[in-house]
Order: structure tokens, then C-alpha cells, then sequence
């Protein structure tokens, strides 16, 4: 809200503000004006408590002048100085509210037809037009001017009459017995002083901020740029939340600017007048400067620096990387003036490599770069000097080969069998030891002769298994039949091998819901069979935080991390268990409530509302909001809304000004804490 106007009361007006500890003057009017000799004299003019009034005078050269003969309208129309004025004066213990003036006066034939009242205040230099009088004939006639104006404690101010519209060089015009001036004193009251503090560093086109402090609930006037309407001061307010902070801001800062703080009042008349220039000069937004880097060996050190060559500090990012070609992005600190985003690409020059490559026997040993290596080997590597800057790197591929394992021989006949020139009627089973082509390792051959002297026979084998079942050196993980026929090497026996393979699978899962609970909060452990099929739970364990063994769902509340072990049976008899780690989150009942909010849709702080560190795990029983009044404007069950800053009632956007909330939030354990203050709505 803007005001062209002086200071005070104006502005309290408006906000309908309560006059506190006011005092009468002696007499509710100040009058008995009579005009100059010859006419008459200057009757006693009343004085209130603590409040100087003059008589009129004729403002020449700037001095008051007793007026003589009447006031000459050859010497007020038109001339820069053409005004008669009376001054009011208030001590340092008391200030005025004026609430009317009624001037009596009286004109000659030629006189000036009307004049102009105005409320000049030499402290501001802003004059204020309180209304036009028009004479309509030559006898006395009163033109009164409503008024409310404040005259500050140890302030003045001068009620001028401005002429117009004279006839002729004699025509005269004079203020006579019964003007009258109608106010209110109030006694005088301490506003401290108010600390000003002005931004660091603005850059071109940011907004400026002036902080100010001092008394809670202080209205600050203040001018912009000297802009004005018509000569008058075009004036703003703010006023101090309840730490007695406030702020002035400039919008997207372009050039030097000027905020002068010309008043700070509390209450109607109780003011003091600061008058202090404030002078922000807009820095102009650098480029940083830096030189190029690289290349570097990959491997080598790399270091960006902090600081361009032009002074402005910042951070690069990615991180690091040696081992490869990257571009950083270099991103200035905040506080300064800078362009963000310039870029360096720091080449990297790759070492040159090379393998080298060996096989061994089982158990024995290999040395490359003075380290003995017993098993395969593909990453250890060795570094040399080279001939371009960089090193050469040399990988070593060292096998070593598995060790030897059995060879098996099966042999068959019907009756007999010649084996090695040795006759065999009884199955047996020989051993030999053979050596491989590398010399290195031994291979024993095992003969199984099997001697067949009975007729072929079908055999049922019945096998089962959890997850997977072997038979015949295959491994089954479903259940099937399996046949196998078998012949000796003459054709005269023959053997039915049927395999009624049964796979059995059983694999214990669990879920947490939630899945990160909270210290003390409730929470649900299942467990289930990932395929689905039923099962018995043979324990819980530590078995001492759960009311029941054999259950496959359990309810907990810890205070700490545990784990938790569940051993269960399938129908089929198959076992399986599982590890549970609870990992409990803290809980903390921390909330930090604003104290200001600007909802003016820009993204930043639009919203006032509670900030926890819970996302869950309490309940809100109150959120009101209410204005000066006690009227309550917002209220709702849902916190983590907040408020927009507009009116349950209507929708529509609240006022600029402080507010008073009551905020209760239950928590986890059954406390409650309450919240109350005040925010403070900026727009």
C-alpha cells in the first residue's frame, strides 16, 4: 500500500489503529483569531499541554512577520512565496493529532475569491492539500477543512493559506476572530531506534534486500528512488514481525538505486524521524577466468583450481577422473557476481599395455614383479618406464591347470572277459596310473570290469530331493521318470533301469510392512513360500519377543536393531530359514516451524507449514491460523497442506501482515506438543 503523505497517522488511520493514552487540550479548540491593526489586535492565544501555537504571519524572506494592514493580495497571488501561514510546535513529551481547522475570514471588494489550505511539514518537506475555501462575499464566512494529521512529538508543521483570484493590487484578505484549530494531544511514548542493514553485494539484475530492526510490531516509512506525484513523496510501509525484523526489497536491480527511511512510529504519534539515504550500486556479473590444463598420464595427480584468475571462487564437478578424458563444469560460490556453467576439458593420455602370459601345473608356482602366484592370475600388473612421458603397463595371464582327476574305464562281458591277457569270470575293479603329455600331472585309470551271469532285471529306483535330485551325473530340478536300458558289449544280458525322480522345493521369504519402521512404531513380519506351497514355522528367534513360535505372521515394536531368525518345514519335509535385519529409523519429534512466508507463487517458501523429520507415525489434531481480530482464516486436519495464504471462507488471498497460528501434533509414544506464534504474511 503507497501513501503521498507525511508520516504517521495517515498510515495508522488506515490500519484503524487504537490512539492510546490520550490527553485533551485545555480547550478542545484554539481559537480567538482577530485580524491586524488597524482592524484589531492578535487576541491570547491559547496554548494545550505541551503543544506552541503561533499567530498568523506573512511569510516573507524566511521569516514570520507581524502582518500590519490586512494582507495585500498584490503580494500573495501569484508570487512563489504568496502564503500566510500560523505553526504549530509540540515538546519533546507530547504530540497533536489534528482533526479540523475552520478558518473565519473576510475579503475586500478586489480580494481573492478562494483560497488554498495546506499542511506543510518542514521536517519531510511534504506539503499535503487539505482542501479549497471559497469567499462569497465580503463578510465574515468559515470554511472548515476535516483533518487528521499527526503532529510527532518535538515535530512542527504550518497551516498555510495560499491566495487566489485578487481583482486588483488593492485587494485584500484576512483571517478574523473564531478560526479555530480541533485536536487531540497524546502523550508521548519511546520507539527505539532501528538498525539498518543494507545488502553486501547486489548483481545486476537481483533483488535487493534491506533489513531493518528494532521494536516488535514497528511500522518503517520509506521512499523509493525519490519517486514521487506531483512533488509529493510517493511513501511505502513495513512493518517488524514479532523478533522486530523486517525487510525492504528492490526488484531486479538495474542500476543505482536510493531507498530513503524517512520514519518509525508504533502507534499514532509516536514516531521518530529517521530520514537516512541508503545507496545500492549494482555489481556487474563477471565471467570466470581460467587457464587450460592437461594433458595429463593416466594415473597422474589432477587439481582444478578453487579460484579463477579474475578472483571468483567455486567448485568443479564431476569428481575427478584420471583415467579418462572429461569435461568439468565449473560452478562460481554464492555471493558473488559470476556466470556459472564454463567448462574445461582435461585431456588424458592412456598408458601403453602389453600382456604377459604363462601356464603352469597344479601346484606349482609362478613370480611376476617379485610376488609368487600358485593360482591363475589375469590383474596383476607391472609398470615401466616409457619411451612418450607415460608408463607402459604389462598384465600378467597366468593358468594355472586344474588338478588331475580320475579316469574311469567301464567293462563288460557275459560269463568272462579278457582284459590285459588276464581272464575274468567275477566282477572286480583295477587301478593305473597313466601321466599327461605335459608331464606335470598324473592321471589314475580306474577299470570297473562287471562280469554279467544273470538274466536282465527291471529296477524300480525311487529318489527325491529338495530344490535338485542327481541321478546318473545329471542334476533334475523338476520331478520326472527317467528309463535306461543297458547291454553288455556280447548282447546276452540286458538291465531296466526306471528312476521315479520327485524334486521338492521349498524357499522361505519375508516382507516388512513398513518397510523401515521407526523406533517404537508397530509393524507386521510375514513370511511366505515363494512357491507358494504350505509350510509349518518351527521358531521364531530371540524366541522372547514373540508371544508365539509357530505363527507366519508376527506383530513387533522394537526400540532397537535386531535380528531376527525364522526356521520353517515344508509338508514334503523340506527345511529352509532366514535371516531378518530390522533396521530401526530414529525418532525424532523435532519440528521447526516458520516464521514468515511469501505466497507469491515463485516456488520458494509460497506455503506455510510445519517442517518434520517423520513422514509418518503422527497425527495432527489442530492447524488454525487466525488474524489480528481472533478470526480464524484457515483451519484444517491435513498439516502437510499447509496454508496458501487464503481465506477458509472465501478462497480468496489474505492481506499482507502478521497472523497468529496454533498448531497440536500427536506423536508415536501419546504426546502432545502444541505450537503457537505468529508468521508473518510478505507479499
Amino acid at each position: 500500500m503507497r501513501y503521498i503523505m507525511i508520516a504517521f497517522c495517515l498510515f495508522f488511520c488506515c490500519l484503524e489503529t487504537v490512539i492510546q493514552a490520550q490527553i485533551p487540550l485545555a480547550s478542545n479548540t484554539w481559537s480567538g483569531y482577530a485580524d491586524a491593526y488597524p482592524h484589531g489586535n492578535f487576541t491570547t492565544v491559547p496554548t494545550g499541554s505541551g503543544v506552541v501555537f503561533s499567530q498568523w504571519r506573512r511569510y516573507n524572506n524566511s521569516t514570520y512577520q507581524s502582518a500590519t494592514d490586512g494582507y495585500n493580495s498584490e503580494n500573495l497571488n501569484g508570487n512563489p512565496v504568496g502564503y500566510i501561514a500560523a505553526y504549530i510546535k509540540t515538546d519533546a513529551n507530547t504530540s497533536l493529532n489534528l482533526t479540523q481547522v475552520s478558518i473565519v475570514a473576510r475579503r475586500s471588494t478586489t480580494g481573492p475569491t478562494y483560497f488554498r489550505a495546506y499542511c506543510y511539514f518542514p521536517t519531510t518537506g511534504v506539503l499535503s492539500l487539505m482542501g479549497v475555501g471559497y469567499l462569497n462575499s465580503t463578510n465574515n464566512e468559515t470554511v472548515t477543512f476535516p483533518a487528521n494529521y499527526c503532529i510527532p512529538a518535538n515535530d512542527s508543521v504550518e497551516i498555510r493559506l495560499v491566495m487566489g483570484g485578487a481583482t486588483s493590487t488593492g485587494g485584500t484578505f484576512r483571517v478574523v476572530n473564531g478560526t479555530s484549530v480541533s485536536g487531540t494531544t497524546n502523550a508521548s511514548c519511546n520507539v527505539q531506534s532501528v538498525v539498518i542493514n543494507p545488502p553486501v553485494t547486489v548483481c545486476i539484475g537481483e533483488d535487493a534486500v534491506i533489513s531493518l530492526a528494532t521494536a516488535p510490531g514497528t511500522s518503517i516509512v520509506y521512499n523509493v528512488n525519490n519517486q514521487n506525484i506531483l512533488g509529493q513523496l510517493i511513501l511505502d510501509t513495513v512493518v517488524t514481525n514479532s523478533s522486530g525484523n523486517a525487510a525492504i526489497t528492490l526488484h531486479n536491480v538495474t542500476g543505482d538505486s536510493t531507498v530513503k527511511i524517512i520514519s518509525a512510529f508504533k502507534n499514532p504519534c509516536c514516531a521518530v524521524n529517521i530520514i537516512q539515504e541508503i545507496f545500492i550500486t549494482p555489481h556487474p556479473i563477471d565471467t570466470p577466468l581460467f587457464s587450460q590444463l592437461g594433458p595429463y598420464c593416466s594415473g597422474s595427480a589432477i587439481t582444478l583450481p578453487a579460484t579463477s584468475s579474475n578472483g571468483i571462487n567455486g567448485v568443479w564437478s564431476p569428481a575427478i577422473n584420471n583415467t579418462a578424458t572429461t569435461t568439468y563444469t565449473f560452478t562460481p560460490a554464492a555471493g558473488q557476481c559470476a556466470i556459472g556453467g564454463q567448462s574445461m576439458t582435461i585431456q588424458i593420455s592412456p598408458a601403453l599395455t602389453g600382456t604377459e602370459t604363462a601356464t603352469i601345473c597344479y601346484g606349482q608356482s609362478y613370480t611376476f614383479n617379485g610376488v609368487t602366484y600358485t593360482t591363475s592370475n589375469n590383474t596383476a600388473t607391472d609398470t615401466f618406464p616409457g619411451t612418450g612421458g607415460c608408463d607402459s603397463i604389462v598384465t600378467l595371464n597366468l593358468t594355472v591347470l586344474n588338478q588331475a582327476q580320475p579316469l574311469v574305464v567301464n567293462l563288460e562281458a557275459c560269463k568272462q572277459l579278457t582284459y590285459n591277457n588276464q581272464v575274468y569270470t567275477q566282477s572286480t575293479v583295477l587301478y593305473d596310473t597313466l601321466h599327461s603329455v605335459l608331464g606335470c600331472d598324473s592321471i589314475y585309470q580306474e577299470t570297473r570290469i562287471v562280469i554279467h551271469n544273470n538274466d536282465a532285471t527291471l529296477v524300480q529306483i525311487d529318489t527325491a530331493g529338495c530344490d535338485a535330485v542327481w541321478v546318473k551325473g545329471i542334476r533334475y530340478t523338476a520331478s520326472a521318470i527317467v528309463t535306461d536300458t543297458f547291454y553288455n558289449i556280447l548282447g546276452c544280458d540286458s538291465l531296466y533301469q526306471q528312476y521315479n525322480i520327485t524334486v521338492n522345493r521349498f524357499n522361505i521369504q519375508y516382507t516388512l510392512e513398513p518397510e523401515e519402521p521407526y523406533e517404537g512404531e508397530p509393524f507386521l513380519i510375514k513370511v511366505t513360500d515363494a512357491f507358494e506351497g504350505d509350510f509349518e514355522v518351527l521358531g521364531w528367534y530371540p524366541e522372547d519377543l514373540f508371544v508365539s513360535s509357530f505363527a507366519k505372521q508376527q506383530s513387533l515394536s522394537l526400540n532397537e536393531d535386531q535380528e531376527i531368525k525364522v526356521l520353517a518345514r515344508s509338508l514334503a519335509g523340506c527345511d529352509d530359514s532366514v535371516l531378518i535385519p530390522v533396521k530401526l529409523r530414529a525418532y525424532s519429534k523435532e519440528v521447526i516451524v516458520p516464521n514468515a512466508f511469501t505466497p507469491n507463487g515463485d516456488g520458494r517458501n509460497d506455503v506455510f507449514v510445519p517442517k518434520l523429520r517423520l513422514d509418518r507415525a503422527y497425527s495432527t489434531s489442530e492447524f488454525r491460523v487466525y488474524n489480528r481480530y481472533g478470526q480464524v482464516v484457515h483451519s484444517t486436519a491435513n498439516m502437510n497442506s499447509g496454508w496458501d495464504g487464503t481465506s477458509n471462507v472465501n478462497g480468496k488471498p489474505m492481506e499482507q501482515g502478521v497472523y497468529w497460528y496454533s498448531i497440536s501434533i500427536i506423536f508415536l509414544d501419546g504426546t502432545v506438543k502444541k505450537f503457537t506464534g505468529e508468521v508473518t504474511l510478505i507479499r
